[in-house]
């Protein structure tokens, strides 16, 4: 059985301190296809609402990147739960892609054992054309105590930056 298991990523995009999102991996039988995994993305409502406009083309993730090799996921559409956080999932589409698929398997493998900010963070850039910050710092909890702390350059998860940056914190506030 896989544990519930936390990601939080305090504050990834250039200019803005005071946004963040996390993660909450489920627990699941190990062997079943993966479920959803939500992801919360919280901050203060002007900036947020730029971030809505760019978040909300994840779900045309298929048509705006249809030639993406090994990559068998898609998003949910975004939900605003109020103008400081809103919720979004990845979703795991290994195994309904193509059943007979060879390489059905090593794709669930690949979105199981991936931490799935980073196909978050790639896709902000991809799709969003956002601004991630050079070091991206995260870390991994499992019943609310940190099992690690990650800081990772934004070249290792994405080689180019988006253009799109969401503001200074001390005018946006």
């Amino acid at each position: 059985m896989l544990q519930e298991l936390v990601i939080k990523v305090p504050a990834p995009f250039v200019g803005r301190t005071d946004i963040g999102f996390s993660t909450r991996y489920p627990a699941q039988p190990a062997q079943a296809p993966l479920k959803d995994v939500p992801f919360f993305i919280e901050g203060p409502p002007g900036p947020m609402r730029r971030l809505q406009s760019r978040l909300e083309l994840f779900r045309q993730k298929r048509t705006l990147i249809p030639d993406a090799p090994g990559e068998a996921y898609s998003w949910t559409d975004l939900i605003p739960l109020n103008d400081e956080l809103f919720i979004l999932a990845f979703r795991d589409e290994s195994l309904t892609d193509a059943p007979d698929d060879v390489d059905s398997e090593s794709r669930y493998i690949v979105n199981l054992v991936r931490p799935l900010v980073f196909p978050f963070l790639k896709d902000c850039v991809r799709i969003g054309e956002l601004a991630l910050r050079d070091n991206i710092v995260l870390a991994v909890l499992d019943n609310s105590r940190v099992m690690a702390e990650l800081e990772l350059h934004r070249a290792q998860i994405v080689p180019r930056n988006g253009s799109i940056v969401l503001g200074d914190s001390a005018r946006d506030g």
